[in-house]
């Protein structure tokens, strides 16, 4: 009987053990708001090597690009590839800074993001699951793609957009560059990018489209409407 005893009791420990410990917790789904903040926890406050070549794999590569981003915006990954190349130096400068990482979904609306986060916005198909990520309470000033195992960013995007506006309409660049935050200004400076991403130079006049939406925006945009 004792025997007996004694292994009931030992079964029955490692029982309770097992009970009180459970089962690992499962890994945050690919692609969660969790996996990237998960990820950037290993990143944030790093060491430069270790920053650096983190924020260099996530640029967008070219086949990616052309099966994420709407049609519009495709032409520009040449001049997206160095605008992020003159960015990472900030870039990853922010990511020394430790503090708690967490992620969200990107959605147009959301009075959190960066004015380019919001503008960016507009380079994504409806509902596209982009994410955007905080280090101790500020943001990343980036937007983030899952690409399988992998994580891209769009960085250095809104400025090429806004140097495009401000080859065609210096004027038309600046209110451009207070859309953003939700209001009547952001939807203007919605149809702006998209406008002058259509607009051949040789082609533009008084009353082409560009100038159109362009006068809007003086309006929405230059006397401080939301």
């Amino acid at each position: 009987m004792r025997p007996t005893t004694a292994v009931t009791a030992v079964a029955l420990a490692g029982q309770l053990a097992f009970a009180a410990c459970g089962p690992p917790p499962a890994p945050p789904r690919a692609g969660s708001p969790e996996a990237l903040a998960s990820y950037l926890a290993t990143v944030v406050g790093a060491d430069a090597a270790t920053r650096q070549r983190a924020a260099e794999s996530w640029l967008v590569p070219p086949a990616r690009w052309d099966a994420t981003l709407v049609a519009v915006y495709r032409p520009l990954y040449a001049e997206y590839r160095r605008a992020f190349a003159a960015a990472l130096p900030a870039l990853v400068d922010r990511l020394a800074r430790p503090g708690e990482v967490a992620a969200r979904r990107h959605f147009a609306g959301d009075l959190r993001l960066t004015p380019a986060e919001a503008r960016d916005r507009w380079a994504l198909p409806t509902l596209f699951p982009s994410l955007v990520a905080e280090a101790g309470g500020a943001p990343i000033d980036a937007v983030f793609l899952a690409d399988g195992a992998t994580w891209r960013a769009l960085v250095g995007l809104d400025a090429v957009v806004l140097a495009r506006v401000a080859a065609l309409d210096p004027g038309c660049a600046r209110n451009l560059a207070l859309a953003g935050p939700p209001g009547h200004c952001t939807d203007v400076g919605a149809a702006i990018a998209d406008t002058a991403l259509r607009t051949d130079p040789a082609l533009r006049n008084d009353g082409d489209p560009l100038a159109h939406v362009c006068r809007l925006a003086e309006t929405l945009c230059g006397k401080g409407s939301p």
